[in-house]
């Protein structure tokens, strides 16, 4: 394996025994991504490939934090194919965005729910939601993109090859290389859980020792789930900035997720508390050098090599990383196993949790509310709007959701008014003018107070779709039933004492002090009958206007 440059661009290239290929990659992927850009990587991607010919097998990927353009075939068709995702690059097919935009909104990608849990709605984090700004995306967006990131400052090259191809021109406007994505967590407490299926991720120092500790996982999970799963994954994806993801995910029998959910938890717990074998360990490695060697005959170890140049990384000989794989040990393993567990965050059947593990909470909702105009729901009085200078909250119900309007990740905006504010830490506020008093005004002052580069125009909603204030719920409303008739009769019991003590001063003899003590009596009378009245009246009032 040798370097190389292109055009400027650095290369990594190694002889192969299979078929010859080549790929460009640049450092961009979805971690790069505001929310309200949400697919525009994977839109050039398919922009400057669109209508490309040639003969070579061609694919072409968007991940987290590179997007890489990969063609097998002769010189010709290597050089064929690169050349032409350069020239496109520099001159994007922009006559052609919406016809490629369609399609690309067409296959919306899988999304993974862990990673929003993890890291909220930025960075790593967006991947977790839909393209909702596909529809919205301007050729101005394109350029702009193509412009920061798709550069010759912000490309590597690998060749499977002896040499580059003769005749490959890899010409790319000039730019700055981009630092890796932020990996900023929103979790306040780890290890951590949430509701949403059977799953772990986990993130630790990259290396051969994680590495190994990933496969080892996966042999457990595959070996003790095996009667209650359909499938498991695990894998290990290393980033840019020295640290690495490990995932592992369950596809459930029908009637076993919580029994599957159990035994992952057994295995976590195990591999933490050192129950690591060995043998397992000296097993794992050797089918890891194995597999080194392998990927290395057949240049399958060249793109990593290309995405280290991107991080300023070394490229590493086959020797190299074998050596470093052979020394990992099971107390290796064991330690990454305690790190990994330490920032683990689980993922549960809906309806059940782990603290029973030891596992906290994942935070759902916002610890409190910025202060403001309080708008209370219609038919509902339990449910507050609240706008103020710092930012916007929902609460009532069980509900507590802020967004700050400088921590504003996405704003979905509606045709018949809903606005939806998405926060950097994934907390939703839904402003529903059908659900809310006055909630026009907090529309208004949301539109002027959130950028333009945050909103996202949405598609109109059908009339079923849009939410509609519910009756409160009737132990409420039995609460305040009771508590008018309770105010009522005792009322009328107050009232009907004072009018019997204003007859006896009026008709009956007594003393001095008699008709003082009566005279207090009576006021006493009045005071407390027309205090339980109004209160009365007041739950009355509060009863119709839920009822109405």
């Amino acid at each position: 394996m040798r370097r190389a440059e292109v055009d400027g661009i650095p290369a990594v290239l190694a002889p192969v025994t299979g078929p010859a290929h080549a790929g460009l990659v640049f450092r961009v992927g979805t971690a790069d991504e505001p929310l309200a850009r949400r697919g525009i990587t994977r839109l050039v991607e398919h922009l400057v490939t669109d209508g490309l010919g040639g003969s070579g097998r061609t694919s072409w990927t968007t991940g987290p934090e590179h997007t890489y353009f990969h063609v097998q075939g002769s010189p010709a068709e290597i050089t064929e194919f690169l050349t032409g995702v350069c020239d496109a690059l520099r001159d994007p097919p922009l006559d052609r965005l919406a016809e490629v935009r369609d399609l690309v909104q067409g296959a919306q990608p899988e999304r993974d729910p862990l990673p929003m849990w993890r890291h909220g709605a930025r960075g790593f984090g967006v991947v977790s939601y839909p393209e909702w700004a596909l529809a919205g995306l301007t050729a101005e967006h394109v350029r702009d993109w193509i412009a920061r990131y798709f550069t010759r400052d912000n490309a590597a090259l690998w060749v499977a090859g002896e040499e580059v191809t003769e005749g490959l021109r890899l010409d790319l406007p000039t730019g700055e290389r981009q630092p890796p994505p932020s990996a900023a967590t929103t979790l306040p407490v780890t290890p951590a859980w949430f509701a949403g299926g059977v799953g772990w991720d986990t993130v630790v120092a990259r290396g051969p020792g994680a590495a190994v500790f990933a496969n080892v996982l996966e042999r457990h999970v595959r070996r003790d789930l095996r009667d209650l799963t359909t499938e498991t994954r695990t894998e290990y994806v290393p980033r840019s900035d020295g640290t690495a993801r490990i995932l592992t995910v369950a596809e459930t029998l029908p009637d076993e997720p919580e029994a599957a959910l159990g035994g992952l938890v057994d295995v976590l717990a195990a591999m933490r508390a050192g129950r690591i074998d060995p043998d397992e360990v000296a097993a794992v490695v050797k089918l890891t050098c194995e597999g080194l060697r392998e990927s290395e005959s057949r240049g399958a170890r060249l793109p990593g090599q290309a995405f280290n140049l991107l991080a300023g990384r070394e490229v590493q000989t086959l020797e190299e990383a074998l050596t470093e794989v052979r020394a990992v040990t099971a107390v290796d393993v064991a330690r990454v196993a305690t790190e990994a567990y330490d920032a683990g965050l689980l993922m549960t059947p809906a309806g059940s949790s782990a603290e029973w593990a030891g596992y906290t909470a994942a935070p759902a909702m916002s610890e409190t509310v910025p202060p403001g105009r309080v708008h209370r729901g219609r038919r509902d009085r339990a449910l507050s709007l609240i706008s103020g200078d710092e930012g916007v909250g929902v609460t009532g119900r069980g509900v507590v959701a802020a967004v700050r309007w400088d921590s504003c990740a996405a704003l979905l905006a509606w045709p018949d008014g809903g606005r939806h504010l998405i926060g950097t830490d994934a907390v939703t506020v839904r402003v529903e003018p059908t659900l809310y008093r006055g909630a026009d005004r907090v529309v208004r002052e949301v539109d002027a107070r959130i950028p333009e580069r945050l909103r996202i125009e949405m598609p109109a909603r059908d009339r079923d779709r849009i939410p509609q204030p519910e009756p409160a719920p009737r132990d409420g409303a039995g609460r305040l039933y009771t508590i008018v008739v309770v105010c009522g009769v005792l009322a009328l019991f107050f009232l009907g004492g004072a009018l019997w003590i204003l007859g006896q001063l009026l008709l009956g003899p007594g003393t001095g002090n008699r008709q003082a003590e009566d005279l207090l009596a009576l006021a006493g009378s009045v005071i407390f009958g027309a205090l339980l009245g109004r209160h009365g009246w007041t739950a009355a009032r509060e009863l119709g206007s839920r009822r109405g």
